[in-house]
Formats: C-alpha cells, sequence, structure tokens
C-alpha cells in the first residue's frame, strides 16, 4: 500500500505541475470552485499557446506514468480494507463530484475515484468540442483532494484509479460481450420484449417507434442531465440536445439529429448506460459500495439495481442499510455536509475521526428495519435528525468550555474586554478574541491559553467539523 500511496502522490504532483503550467496559477488561485467556466473565458485565451504547451509536455509525460501504475492503483483499490465506496455514473469530476467525495470522506474509510484526467486521454475523443478544457477541468476539481492524497493517513482516504473504461468497452471482446448482454438484460424487461442483440434493440426503437418511446417514458429510462426526473420525454430530448449541442463536436450533433427520433432516445439512453454498467463492475471487482454523485445518475442506479439486485447484493457487494445511508448522504438536505474543508478531512482522518461518524449513523440506520433504495426520504430523515443531534452536542460542548472558563476571569481587571460566546469557529484557524495587552498579568494569559486549546480540540474533533460545516455558507475551498 505505501507503493500506491507514492504513486498517487506522483500522480497528482504532476497534475499539478500540468495545471500551472497551462493556466499559470495553481487551482486554488485560478478560481473558486464554482467559477471555472468564468476563468477560463476571460484567462485562457491570452494563454493559449502556454496551455498548448503545457499539455504536449505533460500528456506524454502523464502516459508514461499511466504506463507504469497500470495496474497497481487497481490493484491497491481492491485490496484495500475498510469500508470503501466508489464513485461512478460518469466519467467526468466537476463540483458535483468533489461535493459527494467530501460528504462520503466523513463516513467511508476510503473512496475510490476512477481517474477522470486519465479518461480524456486514455483514447480519442472526436466527439467532444472542448477536450483539453475538460481535461483541465478534471485536473481543477481533481486537485482538491491534493491534501487527502499527501496526508500521513495510516490507510489512504482517497484511491485514485485508471480504470481503462473506453479502452475495454472499445476494444476488449469479453467486455464488449458483457456490455451486451448488460443492455439486454435491461432493455428485454423494461421494454416487455426478448431481445438477442444490441441490433435488435435498435431496430425494435426505430420500426416499433412509438410502442418503444411510450414504455421509455413510462419506465422514466431516459432522464436529459440536469433535467428533472418525471420530466415529459419531448421536453427531456430537447433538454438533451441542447446539452450536446454545447458541449459535443459539429459533426457529432449532425449525426446525432439526423437519426430517427426512437433511435435518436436509444443511443442516447444507452450512452447514460453505459457508466452504471462501469459503475457494476467496479463496485463487484474493487468490492465497494457504489457512490453516485448527480440525482441523475442515481436514479439510473435505482432502476438497474431492481433488475441487478442479486448481481451486488448476491457478492455482499451491497448491503441495504449501507447503502441507504450512503445514499441519504447524497441527499440535498444534507449538501451543507460538502462544506467541511479538505485541509479539515486530512486532520479528521489522521485521527480516524470517519469510524466515528459512521458509528453513530448507524447506530441510528440500524433501526431502520429492512430500508431500501425505495425508503429514502425516511432514511435521509433520520440520518439528518442523527447529524443534527450531533450538531446539538458540540453546542452544549461549546457552552461547556463557556462555563468552565468563565469564572476564572471573574477576578480579573481586564473582564470587561472580553466578549465570550458559544460561538463556532472555523476548523483550524485561530479564535478569535480581544488579545490582551503584554502587561496583563501571566495568569490571564495562561488560562486564556487553556481556553483556546480546548476551544480548538472541540473545533477539530467530529462534532467540531459537523458543526462548522452545518453553519458555513459556503463550501470551504
Amino acid at each position: 500500500m505505501n507503493d500506491a500511496v507514492q504513486n498517487q502522490r506522483e500522480l497528482f504532483a504532476l497534475l499539478d505541475e500540468i495545471f500551472q503550467k497551462a493556466t499559470g496559477k495553481a487551482p486554488k488561485a485560478f478560481a473558486p470552485l464554482d467559477g471555472f467556466n468564468a476563468a477560463v473565458r476571460s484567462s485562457l485565451p491570452s494563454r493559449a499557446n502556454e496551455a498548448q504547451s503545457a499539455l504536449n509536455w505533460g500528456i506524454p509525460k502523464l502516459y508514461e506514468l499511466y504506463s507504469r501504475q497500470r495496474t497497481s492503483l487497481f490493484a491497491a483499490a481492491g485490496t484495500q480494507g475498510g469500508l470503501k465506496v466508489v464513485l461512478g455514473g460518469s466519467s467526468r469530476f466537476g463540483e458535483t463530484q468533489l461535493n459527494a467525495v467530501r460528504r462520503l470522506i466523513l463516513y467511508a474509510d476510503t473512496v475510490l475515484i476512477p481517474d477522470p484526467v486519465f479518461a480524456w486521454i486514455e483514447t480519442p475523443r472526436p466527439e467532444e468540442r472542448f477536450p483539453h478544457v475538460q481535461l483541465l477541468e478534471a485536473m481543477f476539481f481533481l486537485l482538491r483532494l491534493k491534501p487527502l492524497v499527501d496526508c500521513a493517513s495510516a490507510y489512504p482516504p482517497v484511491i485514485v484509479f485508471p480504470s481503462f473504461e473506453r479502452t475495454l468497452a472499445q476494444q476488449d471482446t469479453a467486455t464488449q460481450a458483457e456490455l451486451q448482454q448488460f443492455y439486454l438484460d435491461v432493455y428485454s424487461p423494461l421494454l416487455g420484449q426478448r431481445f438477442s442483440s444490441v441490433g435488435q434493440i435498435v431496430e425494435y426503437s426505430v420500426i416499433e417507434e412509438q410502442a418503444f418511446l411510450d414504455a421509455v417514458a413510462r419506465k422514466q429510462l431516459f432522464v436529459a442531465p440536469g433535467g428533472p426526473l418525471d420530466e415529459p420525454l419531448d421536453a427531456a430530448i430537447e433538454r438533451y440536445l441542447g446539452e450536446i449541442r454545447r458541449y459535443r463536436s459539429v459533426e457529432h450533433v449532425a449525426q446525432l439529429e439526423g437519426m430517427p427520433k426512437g433511435q435518436l432516445v436509444g443511443v442516447a439512453t444507452m450512452e447514460r448506460l453505459e457508466p452504471q454498467f462501469h459503475l457494476m463492475q467496479n463496485a463487484t471487482e474493487l468490492k465497494a459500495q457504489p457512490l453516485l454523485a448527480i440525482e441523475q445518475q442515481a436514479h439510473y442506479f435505482k432502476l438497474l439495481a431492481s433488475l441487478k439486485e442479486d448481481v451486488l447484493q448476491g457478492q455482499q457487494i451491497i448491503s441495504a442499510d449501507t447503502r441507504a445511508t450512503i445514499d441519504a448522504l447524497s441527499h440535498k438536505d444534507l449538501a451543507w455536509l460538502s462544506n467541511v474543508g479538505i485541509d479539515a478531512l486530512a486532520e479528521m482522518r489522521m485521527n480516524n475521526e470517519n469510524e466515528s461518524f459512521r458509528e453513530r449513523l448507524s447506530k441510528t440506520t440500524s433501526l431502520l428495519a429492512g430500508a431500501d433504495l425505495g425508503d429514502m426520504d425516511r432514511v435521509a430523515a433520520e440520518v439528518t435528525r442523527s447529524i443534527g443531534s450531533m450538531v446539538n452536542e458540540h453546542r452544549q460542548e461549546a457552552l461547556k468550555i463557556e462555563a468552565k472558563y468563565q469564572p476564572k476571569y471573574s477576578g480579573m481587571a481586564v473582564k470587561g474586554w472580553l466578549s465570550v460566546g458559544a460561538v463556532l469557529i472555523p476548523h483550524l484557524a485561530p479564535l478569535v478574541s480581544v488579545v490582551a495587552p503584554a502587561w496583563l498579568a501571566g495568569h490571564y494569559a495562561q488560562t486564556k491559553a487553556e481556553e483556546r486549546r480546548d476551544k480548538r480540540t472541540l473545533a477539530n474533533s467530529l462534532l467540531g467539523i459537523v458543526a462548522t460545516a452545518k453553519n458555513s455558507l459556503d463550501s470551504i475551498d
């Protein structure tokens, strides 16, 4: 495992160097988390030559590094013990995926991430309109995890591994056969037909177009990127076309727009389903719980779980209560958990605080007998309540610290200067208070130092980290 940790650090160091050569800045200095697109539009045009030179220099080095690490990181991800989750549903890694990882770092032992940078250089992507910008975007968000990669935790909080999904789907006959069977296992029961090849599915979508579209709409088999789950099919198609016109090449868009409506929906749906196939493969091979960051992708997983449940549960890859908790942590009501700063997460993992967090939540979800994918609202409500009680517990601990030290100040001449409140402080930040002049009595300074140590300990604890996130308006970059 030490070799895998070192390999990851080498990878992240190279990604950081490429990004800085391309943009002239480190990721944090380049833009806030929600400002990548604006920063690209304002700064990259003037650095087009530097960016291209950086990629021309860096991509061969990445190829060489990935060649050396071809199997080591995947093997390390598979042999890593503890509770693991593997991210899936898309090859992209943006703010939403980053936030999902940040939330699960609080709960899981290790989050496994298919390398989103490798995905952009693994095979040619002629269908993409801005591949180099997408490559830099993947680096921009992935590099936010560098403190977790560099920290000296006893076991790695994250493992980023190349998954070779496109290579296998395009070149490996065994994977191609498995993928075709996956489509048959999905479309046959959902459409009420007995298909024996993908070609038959495409043919059915054209010849029996209306029946195909009616079944797709009824089963909610086509959900457009960013669209609501219950969006009418025609509106979802328009949303999908609008999305691909922004990011796909002109030739690729023309090819899709030239298809009959049924065939377009069939192709687009397969495009949405293929990442689920790779997620299930990774979950099985790595013995990890699936993690989906986006609601639409989670919808597809839940749809497939009813058809493929035996594949994952039969191998004890997923359990109902753990899976329900992981999904609950991705619920919109707990989005604020993503506010925890990466440095805070690294510090927390050094203290194995995630095990305490998981134990607390396990006591809650163990009471939910029979919780499954259909009980997300119920599980999310209980998990929210449990975390809320942790925040209240933090407040009570903060008040106890205030009560402990307040009497010690009562006899001091500087008592009127103090403004001591039960304030939740940012993780690892110095406490905000009035600084006594140098001539104040040493007793006051010593007492205040003790109080600060106690408060800092509380802030650095699991309770403090969660409470700070709860009271932060924005994600701590």
